[in-house]
């Protein structure tokens, strides 16, 4: 089962290095060696049963094939058994040891990740293990993924889809506020770790775009006040030289005609 994968993570974005990629490839040829194996051992011990057997019925009366041959012959294949044996065990403990873990899944050229909720194997042995409710085989597990990481690189994926909706600074408006309000929330209740994977002149345009859309609000609390401080006196006396202004023009009319 391979290690880590090596990659980075831009804007959310998950970008595997050439060497991931030829890790990929490599548990694929892996996972195939391994099949062709499983089924060249069990042929081979086959093999070796009815040869075995063959050898006892065609031996040579008058010669017959000393004893101690086939005891290191039974002996031999009693000792590989047990290799194989203790080999498969190995691997269940291993599989089994996945559980509540997660993992990056290969199948089909597709790459999956989640959480494994159980172990199980089939007829054959075959272990498969349970991942977003799919099967599927243990050789098709590339890698191991550390907790932290992986809720680290899911929150910044989100923020990444954040990000998309957030307007430039030329055209921030008041009317911006829920989707800016949400990349700063999500920005401010991340930790160090996560913070790092994103980049720094991202944050420079998220923090542009907040001091923008923050002139913005203080303008507009601004004006509001103004308006809220007008007087009752102004205003009625206001009201009244525009009454008499308009009395004026209703009297100049009428000398008129």
């Amino acid at each position: 089962m391979a290690g880590l994968l090596t990659g980075a993570v831009t804007n959310g974005q998950y970008t595997k290095t050439q060497a991931s990629q030829d890790l990929t490839k490599s548990n694929e040829t892996t996972s195939t060696s391994k099949t062709a194996a499983k089924r060249d051992t069990g042929y081979n011990q086959d093999m070796f049963l009815q040869l075995l057997v063959a050898e006892m019925q065609y031996q040579d009366p008058l010669e017959p094939s000393d004893n101690s041959q086939y005891v290191a012959q039974l002996a031999s294949f009693t000792q590989i058994e047990a290799i194989q044996s203790v080999q498969n065990d190995m691997h269940t403990m291993e599989a089994n040891s996945l559980v509540g873990k997660t993992v990056v899944i290969n199948s089909d050229h597709e790459e999956i990740e989640g959480k494994v909720d159980y172990v199980q194997s089939d007829d054959d042995g075959e272990l498969y293990v349970s991942v977003n409710g799919n099967m599927y085989k243990t050789d098709e597990i590339i890698s191991v993924v550390d907790p932290t990481y992986y809720n680290a690189v899911s929150v910044v994926r989100y923020f990444d889809s954040l990000l998309k909706d957030m307007p430039s600074v030329e055209l921030v408006t008041l009317g911006d506020e829920k989707i800016i309000t949400d990349i700063a929330n999500t920005y401010n209740n991340m930790d160090a770790y996560t913070r790092s994977f994103i980049n720094d002149d991202t944050v420079k345009a998220i923090e542009a775009v907040i001091k923008k859309f923050e002139e913005l609000k203080k303008a507009k609390e601004e004006a509001d006040n103004e308006v809220k401080n007008v007087t009752p006196v102004e205003e009625n006396k206001e009201s009244k030289e525009q009454a008499e202004e308009t009395n004026s023009l209703e009297e100049a009319e009428a000398q008129e005609v």
